[in-house]
């Protein structure tokens, strides 16, 4: 695992459950012990006994897209009296992934909810879901800016890009959201959002939003900040002197992004190689490693 993987695990909002890749059912051919295994799941999913109903959405979870069979069952699920039945079930159809399209109107309506948790894993859901669940974006928008639960406006942040919501509506909800939500989380998820949605971005005003994230109180925010402004193209070369500011910030995650990005900026930051150098001899070896990169780009850059 590289060190930038392992800084965006430390920097995770939640420990995601397995079944995150983009997956289809034309990709998944249903291995033959498959129906097998999600028949009689279905069967417990409408028992009358709540342990058994919630047992077999976490199941038909773990069976990942080859439970496709089953996504009319949980998609009715999501009505269940029970939160742990709704919540289970909005994390059975995310586990399906992509297949799961059909059930995007039914999460969407769940993402009303009032229970938290089940806003929350049907927002993850439509995540997992991805393009498909484009219709989502206007709840998702709306979750986003008025959710109570830091958890439901994290995934409504993180699902944004991952559904294609278009930039022109998504962009100035993220930027507001990396610099005013109450919870470093989701500063944080709209903060990577923004450099998913990268030149789309840049061109709509994120680099003011990255440059003020940049010092955030919470380090997860400002070293998230740092490693998307390389994804804003030329505008982020007003954003120069607040990196190299970063390079003196006390978390090492933030000065390893910080660093990382004079680097992959290149040319524009050729004049930061005299910054970038002290950190050739940081305490951290991540960051050691991430200045040898970035002061040997900006070295050539100079010539």
């Amino acid at each position: 695992m590289t060190w930038r993987s392992l800084c965006l695990l430390a920097a995770a909002l939640l420990v995601l459950p397995c079944g995150l890749a983009e997956r289809s059912r034309a990709e998944h051919e249903s291995p033959p012990h498959a129906n097998a295994a999600v028949h009689p799941l279905l069967d417990e999913l409408h028992s009358e006994d709540l342990g058994e109903r919630v047992a077999a959405a976490k199941a038909l979870r773990e069976l990942g897209p080859v439970a496709w069979p089953a996504i009319p069952a949980l998609t009715e699920a999501l009505a269940d009296p029970s939160v742990a039945v709704r919540k289970s079930a909005a994390g059975a159809l995310g586990g399906i992934g992509p297949a799961a399209e059909d059930a995007v109107p039914t999460l969407t309506r769940v993402l009303s909810d009032p229970h938290p948790h089940v806003r929350a894993w049907s927002a993850m859901a439509l995540f997992e879901i991805g393009a498909g669940a484009r219709p989502a974006a206007p709840a998702l928008l709306e979750m986003l800016e008025q959710d109570p639960n830091l958890r439901s406006r994290s995934w409504a942040a993180s699902a944004l890009p991952r559904i294609a919501a278009a930039p022109e509506l998504a962009v100035p909800a993220l930027m507001r959201a990396s610099t005013t939500d109450e919870s470093e989380e989701v500063r944080a998820a709209a903060v990577l959002s923004l450099e998913k949605y990268g030149l789309e971005a840049g061109r709509r005003g994120a680099v003011d939003a990255l440059i003020a994230a940049l010092s955030d109180p919470h380090w997860k925010v400002r070293g998230n900040a740092a490693c998307a402004l390389p994804e804003m193209g030329n505008s982020a070369q007003r954003a120069l002197s607040p990196l190299a500011a970063s390079l003196r910030d006390d978390a090492p995650y933030v000065r390893g992004c910080a660093v990382r990005a004079l680097g992959e900026l290149g040319t524009m930051a050729r004049d930061h190689s005299h910054e970038v150098a002290p950190l050739l001899e940081d305490e951290d070896e991540h960051v050691r490693r991430q200045a040898e990169i970035a002061f040997e780009r900006l070295r050539r850059n100079r010539h």
